[in-house]
């Protein structure tokens, strides 16, 4: 399994995942994902920050960091339509990862 030492790996895999989460939002609830820059930059920062990871780390972080907290926020506050929907802002509160949604 890779180690994370260049931040474009971890960015690639990063990539990765979010197209799998974008394409499975689409087909599945006809909602067109888009990280925002804010996001995107906290949830690299955390990431790196835990280098070295393998992919498994990655996808676990992931998991905890964007994609629990997206179902979360999708639960509380579902869209009126499909179409699309920006993650603006990751946020951990007291020890929970929070998403912020547009």
């Amino acid at each position: 399994m890779p180690k994370f030492h260049d931040p474009a790996d971890l960015e690639r895999t990063v990539d990765s995942l979010l197209h799998e989460l974008v394409a499975h939002l689409r087909a599945d609830h006809g909602i067109d994902l888009t990280l925002g820059r804010r996001a995107r930059t906290r949830l690299l920062l955390e990431l790196a920050a835990d280098l070295p990871l393998d992919d498994e780390g990655v996808a676990r972080g992931f998991e905890n960091m964007l994609r629990t907290p997206l179902d979360q926020a999708l639960r509380t506050h579902r869209p009126a339509r499909p179409g699309p929907l920006t993650i603006t802002d990751l946020a951990r509160e007291f020890g929970t990862w929070t998403a912020s949604l547009a």
